[in-house]
Order: structure tokens, then sequence, then C-alpha cells
């Protein structure tokens, strides 16, 4: 009735009423099922036995177990057995946190009673990372049955080696088994959920995560070998950064989804409990550096730049002493570290994106989903957050979509800087403001056509183009104008010229375009002519009424019935005299001078 009062209207009260009412029915038979299917009622105040017959293949241990924190650590499951009615239990919630410290242990208990053996079940504690887990039973014979797993052992001496600490249930189906379970967990707190799974079940979700997060490292050593082979081939610091940051954010990724254990060091017991301790710090020192070096210019504040090499520094000490004395206190100072690093990452972009350049702006992106992702494991050591399926795949997650974007990025910047470096390396050869050919590079050419056409007994034409209207554009509309004419000559020269041809600017108005042997003189008075057309044919970018005037001197080289030496600064020198002279001659526009 108050739901209904609040509505602004009958109708719309008396449906929201239906739905809750429908909500409310739904609920209470999905709570009957479940409480019918896999418990039976509480007993003493604590869960009853699990009643496991094949109805569902998958459910959660929460609202199901019950748990003590033995504070000495000690106790063997006998002694825990023998008091279990002295202790205080308390109900196992789902996202409950507990932190243990450095001796304290975590004792859970719950019964399980097979219906059907026909299928095993296992209990899978779905995190890794937890430093020792051991299951605990009594057979048929009142024999303890024990099975371990954890950080602290090398996973092939598991009871079931896979990504997660698996154990196999009792198949008895007579009535229901109790087990205890152990939990050792040390500097960080636990809050791993536990699940009981059908064996087929879990291999189904075995074989679906694993093509999944193979797909990530696929890609992820993909990206790392093109990382590094531009790197080594375009001599790009940012690119090998990448890649090195790109290898040991896999080889961390590997280490917190137990992959690494499973497959790259199964046999290695310090290794797989000091993997991720070193990985992840070394994951945000990489990452820090990848975006240092890959930002670094005048407009990244210099204090910053310095903060972040010293953060860097510290984040080796930090893992030194981790690992050389670890504690408590330690990983605080990691994870510290971690949100010290996040936030200067993100002063850095923040420093960066300002300069408004669209490929650091793709690097922002990139990095963005990361940063948001590495807050869940800092927040889970300091006990604010319960591990969960984003803490889990989170930073998977947000590396599969980083990835792209830092690539597309990067070869953004690598474009940038290689198109710079192409066209200071060009200016040795071409004029700046046309692009032609200089007249040092043009000079060279022709001595070389001359050689050529000495030796296979042909001719080469060289035509020496003088824009003669020049000095009116620049007097009457200015420089900006006068050097829009020569760009404009420049492009007209360039739709002349054949492919083996040279146009080339040889001073301030004048040009030159050599076209190569063998070259008929109706050939070269053609390419005259069409220059001198193109010239007065009307343009857009000159002044209305303005057109490109040409003088035009064309020579058949070598000439035998003058005596001028291999020398082609001679010839050029020459033919431009010749167009010296043709200026001053206002009925011609293009002279031949030797044919």
């Amino acid at each position: 009735m108050s739901v209904a009062r609040r509505l602004p209207s009958p109708i719309a009260g008396t449906t929201a009423l239906r739905a809750w009412m429908a909500m409310l029915l739904a609920g209470l038979l999905l709570w009957f099922t479940t409480g019918r299917t896999h418990a039976l009622p509480l007993q003493d105040g604590y869960p009853g036995p699990v009643i496991i017959d094949g109805s569902v293949q998958s459910f959660p241990l929460a609202g199901r177990s019950i748990y003590w924190i033995d504070p000495t650590g000690q106790l063997e499951p006998d002694e825990i057995e023998a008091r279990q009615d002295l202790l205080p239990w308390s109900e196992r919630t789902n996202g409950q946190r507990v932190t243990l410290g450095e001796s304290a242990a975590l004792w859970i208990r719950f019964d399980a009673w097979v219906q059907h053996d026909d299928v095993h079940w296992e209990l899978e504690l779905a995190r890794s990372g937890t430093d020792h887990v051991a299951l605990h039973y009594r057979d048929r014979h009142g024999q303890w049955v024990r099975q371990e797993a954890g950080d602290h052992l090398a996973v092939s001496r598991w009871h079931s080696p896979d990504r997660y600490p698996v154990f196999t249930l009792d198949t008895r189906t007579e009535g229901p088994v109790r087990y205890w379970v152990k939990i050792e967990h040390a500097r960080v707190p636990f809050s791993g959920e536990f699940y009981v799974h059908s064996h087929p079940h879990l291999r189904e979700q075995r074989i679906h995560q694993q093509f999944l997060i193979g797909a990530y490292f696929g890609m992820a050593l993909l990206l790392s070998l093109v990382a590094l082979a531009n790197g080594l081939v375009f001599r790009d610091k940012s690119f090998l950064a990448y890649a090195i940051y790109t290898g040991v954010l896999a080889l961390s990724m590997a280490a917190s989804l137990g992959v690494g254990g499973q497959f790259l060091w199964p046999d290695s017991v310090v290794w797989n409990s000091r993997a991720e301790f070193i990985l992840l710090p070394l994951v945000a020192m990489a990452g820090l550096l990848f975006i240092r070096q890959v930002i670094q210019a005048s407009w990244i504040d210099r204090r910053l730049d310095r903060m972040a090499v010293a953060l860097s520094i510290i984040w080796v000490g930090l893992i030194v002493w981790d690992q050389s004395e670890p504690s408590t206190a330690s990983m605080q100072a990691l994870s510290a570290a971690g949100a010290a690093t996040m936030a200067l990452t993100y002063a850095l972009l923040w420093s960066a994106w300002r300069s408004g350049e669209r490929w650091v702006r793709w690097i922002a992106l990139g990095v963005l989903p990361m940063l948001l992702a590495g807050t869940l494991p800092v927040l889970r050591n300091f006990n604010l957050v319960s591990s969960g399926f984003l803490s889990q795949y989170g930073m998977v997650l947000a590396a599969t979509i980083e990835a792209p974007l830092l690539i597309y990025g990067l070869v953004q910047r690598s474009s940038i800087q290689h198109e710079a470096r192409a066209r200071a390396k060009a200016l040795a050869l071409t004029e700046p403001l046309t692009g032609l050919t200089n007249r040092h590079n043009c000079i060279l050419r022709l001595h070389d056509a001359l050689i050529r056409a000495q030796r296979y007994q042909h001719r080469c034409a060289l035509l020496v183009i003088n824009l003669d209207n020049h000095e009116w554009f620049t007097q009457e509309h200015g420089r900006e104008v006068g050097d829009r004419a020569l760009v404009l000559t420049g492009s007209l020269l360039r739709t002349v010229a054949r492919d083996v041809d040279t146009a080339a600017r040889i001073d301030d108005r004048t040009f030159a375009l050599l076209m190569e042997g063998p070259v008929r003189p109706a050939q070269a008075v053609s390419a005259a002519t069409a220059i001198l057309a193109g010239g007065l044919r009307p343009n857009e970018q000159l002044p209305v009424g303005a057109t490109l005037r040409f003088k035009i001197v064309i020579a058949l080289l070598p000439d035998p019935s003058i005596e001028l030496p291999m020398d082609a600064q001679q010839h050029l020198a020459w033919l431009h005299d010749e167009a010296d002279n043709l200026q001053w001659d206002r009925q011609r526009n293009i002279a031949t001078v030797n044919f």
C-alpha cells in the first residue's frame, strides 16, 4: 500500500505492486529451491550438510559453511575436531575478508552429502595467490585424508595441479562427510570464495577460461615482438620500452592468474611463492618508465619527470626489502608505492594531454583502463575490497583494451617523428620552398647524364626556365605571393617531367629541367611549350588576371660543335647566361641554342 501511495497514478501503483509481488515470489521460490537442493536446515545455529544431488553442476559454499581463526596456526585437524563444539564458529558469508597476519590460520568447516557417486565433485578456491590451503576429512576407515595446494608448494605437488587450488570431495553416499579447510595467508587479507563443481563442469569452465586467457597471452606475445622489432629497426626507445612493459605485464598476469605456476614454472617452489610479489611491482615500475619515455618532451613538467625517476629507484629498494625480509609492513609499503605510481601517472598524462597532441591522447586513453583496474589490487591489499571477478580479471580486461590504443598511439608518434626526420634528410637533396631538387644535386645529375650521353652516343636535353614576372609578383603583391608563384612553378615542372627527368630550382627565379636521353629536339620543344602553356592558365592561387610568364632556353647535350669540357657546372652556367639574355627579347619566350 505504501508503495502504491508514492506512485503518481493507481495504474502505475498496481503495476509496480504486481511486479514487486512477482519478484518476491520468485525470490522465495529460488530460496526455497536452493535450500532444499543444497543444504539441510540449520542445526544448532549452523548450516546443515550440503546436499549434492546433481540438480545443479556448480554452487558457492558461502552461507553453507562456518569458520574460526586459530591465532597460533599450530592446531591440527584432529585437535580442531575434538574441540569443535567449544570453538566460537561463525557463518562464512560471501565476500568476507579476514586478516590472518604472520602466524594465524583460518579454519572452514562444512558438511557435504553426495547423493550419487556417478560423478566426481570438487572443491575450488576461486583465486590464486593463496599461501597454503589444505583440505582434511576422514575416509571410510576413519583415517585422515589430506590434500594440499597454494603458492608455498610447487604446482606439480598440488593434489590437483591447476590454475586455482582444487580438491576432490569424498564419493561416499551413505551419509554426510565433514570437511576441514585450513588456510594460511599472511601479509594481505584473505577473501577468496569456495565453490563446489562437478568434475565435467569444472573441466568445461577451465577450457573456456584457458581459451580466453590464451588469446590474451598470444596477443601480448605478438605485440611484444612487433614492438621489439620496431624499436630495433627504427631505433625508437619508446617501442622498446613498450615491449618491456608488455612482456613484464604478461608475466605478471601469468603469475596472478595461476597460469605461470601451472605451465611455466610448475616445479619451482621459491619462484611460485615470490613471482607475484616481484612481477606486479615491476609492472608498475615498467609502466611508469614507459609513460615517461613516450611523453618525454619540453612540455612535460621537469619536476614530474624527476619524481618518476625517483619513484622507480624507490620501487627497486622496496622489492629488495620485501624479498629479503617479507612482512606486512613491506607489503603495505609496496601497496602505497603502487598508489603513488598511479597518482604520478595520472599527473604525467594530464600534463601531456594539455599539449593537444593527438597521439598523446591515444596513449592516455590506452593507459586509463589499466590505471582504473590497478586500483583494485591496491584496495584489496589495504582490506578495502574483497577478491572477486574484477580483482582477478580486471587487469587482463584492461590490458586487452589498452594494447590496441597504445600501439595506435605509438604508431602515430613514430610516423610524425619519421616524417620530420625524412624532411630533415631531404633538405640535403631538395630545395625547401618548392620541394624540387636543389642546385648542387642538379649539377651532380647533369654530370652523370653527360657521361652517359657521351658513352652511349646519344643526347639529353637541358631546359633552363626563368619566371619572368617573379619580381613583379613580389613588388606588387608581396613576398608571400612571390613565393606562391615559385611553388606553383615547381608543381608545374613536376607535372611535365617524366619519371627519369630531374626538375630543379637553380636560384631565386630560375629553374632547370634535365631530360634524360636519348631525347629528340621535338620532345624538348614540346616540354617547353607545355611549361609555357601551363603558366598562362589562370590559377586561383594567384591574383586575379595574373599568370606565370616564362622564358625558356633549350639545349641538347653534349654539343660537339662547341668546345666545353664535360663539366656540368659550365653547361648550366652557359644556359643560365642565355636565359638572362632572352629576358630582353620581348618577341620570343622559347629559344633553342644548338638545334
